[in-house]
C-alpha cells in the first residue's frame, strides 16, 4: 500500500467517525463536528473519497480495454451496497420498534420518515425495497448505490478526456439544480434526500482528481491557497456567527447563498474543494498519521463498509437510548448520549482492530473476502 492510499484511509476513517457522531442528534460531542464550522460536512468528504477510490481501483482497467469488466464490478458493488442498505434499514426498524415498546415515545416510530413504515407497512416496506423511501440517517447508501451505477460512465468519459467527463457532469448538475433531474420518493411525496444527479458532480471530481494526481502531487499555487484560506475562514466565521458576536449572521447568509444539502448547493461544493485543497497543501493528513490516533483512523478507513454498517446501527441504538433516558429517568439525555457516543467510537476502533487481526488469519481473511468487505469503501490499495 502506498503512502497516498494510507492518507486516503486516514481521512475515510475520520469521516466515518463524524458520520457516526452526527447520526446521534442531541449528543454533546455533536457540537464539535466539523459541520458546525463550515458550509460542507462529512457527506461531501464521503462522496469525494468514494470517487477517489473508484479512480484508483477501476480506472487502470479502462485503458486495458476491460470496460465490460469494470461495468460488471460496479454493478456487483451496487448490489452489495443495496443488500447492506436493506439489512441496516431492517435492523434500524427493529431497534426503533423495540424502543417504542419500552418508552411509548411516538417519535421513535414517526420521526425521520419512520411513520411511512409503521403507518402503512405494506407501502413503506415496498418503498424501501424500491429505494423510493429512505429512513432519515439511512439515506447515504442509496446515494452511493446510484453513484456506483454512474461510475463506469464517468470512467469511460474520463478515458476520452478528464475534462470532458467533468463537463458532462457539470451539465447534469445544472439540470439537477433546475429541477429537471431528480428522483421522486414513494410512497411519501417529495424527492430523495440526496439528489444523485447533483451529488454525482463531486463524485466525478473525485474520480478526476484520482486520475490526474495519481502519480503527481496537486500543484501548489499561492493564489489558490490564499483564496481557499479566505473562503474557509469566512465560512468558519459565518457558521460561528463571529464567535457569537453577530447573532443571526448564519441565518442571514443561508438565505442568500446556495447552501442546500439535497442538491449539493454550489457554496457547499466550493467550500469543500477549498478545504480539501488546503488540507492537501498543508499536508495535514500526513502530519496526523504519525500521531497516536493516526493508525486507529487508518484501520477504520481500511474496513470502511463494516465500520459504516456497525456505526449506523449503533447510532440508531444511541437515539433509542437517549429517548429512553428522557422518558424513563431524570438523567440528562445529552450527557447519556455523549457517553454512548464516546463508547461507540471506542467500539468502532476495537472492531477495526479485530478486523485487521482477522485478516492476518488465512481462514478469517477468506471469510471476510467472501462477505464482500473489499468494496470501494475499503482500502484503495486492496
Amino acid at each position: 500500500m502506498t503512502a497516498r492510499n494510507i492518507t486516503i484511509d486516514f481521512w475515510r476513517g475520520f469521516v466515518l467517525v463524524f458520520i457516526f457522531i452526527n447520526h446521534i442528534p442531541g449528543n454533546l460531542i455533536e457540537h464539535l463536528s466539523p459541520r458546525n464550522f463550515g458550509f460542507s460536512d462529512s457527506a461531501e468528504a464521503f462522496v469525494f473519497i468514494a470517487g477517489l477510490s473508484v479512480a484508483f481501483v477501476y480506472y487502470p482497467k479502462i485503458p486495458q480495454g476491460d470496460v465490460f469488466g469494470v461495468v460488471k464490478r460496479c454493478l456487483r458493488r451496487s448490489f452489495q451496497l443495496y443488500r447492506m442498505h436493506l439489512l441496516l434499514t431492517a435492523a434500524a426498524i427493529a431497534l426503533f420498534s423495540i424502543g417504542y415498546e419500552l418508552s411509548d415515545d411516538i417519535g421513535l416510530i414517526e420521526a425521520d420518515g419512520r411513520d411511512a413504515v409503521f403507518g402503512n407497512t405494506a407501502k413503506g416496506i415496498t418503498g424501501i425495497l424500491l429505494l423510493g423511501h429512505q429512513l432519515g440517517y439511512f439515506n447515504i447508501l442509496p446515494l452511493y448505490i446510484a453513484l456506483m451505477l454512474w461510475a463506469p460512465v464517468a470512467l469511460v468519459l474520463a478515458r476520452i478526456h478528464v475534462f470532458f467527463a467533468l463537463a458532462v457532469s457539470c451539465g447534469i448538475y445544472i439540470l439537477a439544480h433546475t429541477g429537471v433531474l431528480e428522483l421522486k420518493s414513494w410512497p411519501e411525496p417529495g424527492t430523495w434526500f440526496f439528489n444523485p444527479f447533483a451529488w454525482q458532480l463531486l463524485f466525478t471530481i473525485g474520480i478526476a482528481a484520482g486520475i490526474l494526481f495519481a502519480k503527481r502531487r496537486l500543484p501548489h499555487e499561492r493564489s489558490l491557497v490564499l483564496g481557499a484560506a479566505i473562503l474557509v475562514i469566512a465560512s468558519f466565521l459565518i457558521m460561528t456567527e463571529c464567535f457569537g458576536l453577530v447573532p443571526d449572521l448564519r441565518e442571514m447568509v443561508f438565505e442568500h447563498l446556495d447552501l442546500g444539502k439535497q442538491d449539493l448547493g454550489i457554496f457547499r461544493l466550493v467550500h469543500f474543494l477549498a478545504l480539501a485543497y488546503l488540507l492537501v497543501q498543508l499536508r495535514v493528513g500526513e502530519a496526523l498519521e504519525s500521531t497516536f490516533i493516526g493508525p486507529e483512523l487508518i484501520r477504520l478507513g481500511r474496513n470502511g463498509l463494516a465500520i459504516f454498517g456497525v456505526g449506523s446501527l449503533l447510532s440508531a441504538l444511541g437515539q433509542v437510548i437517549m429517548t429512553l433516558t428522557a422518558v424513563k429517568s431524570s438523567a440528562s439525555p445529552q450527557m447519556i448520549g455523549m457517553v454512548f457516543t464516546v463508547l461507540g467510537v471506542f467500539g468502532l476502533l476495537a472492531l477495526a482492530r479485530y478486523l485487521e487481526w482477522n485478516k492476518l488469519n488465512p481462514a478469517g481473511s477468506q471469510k471476510g473476502q467472501a462477505k464482500g468487505l473489499g468494496l470501494p469503501f475499503t482500502s484503495t490499495g486492496q
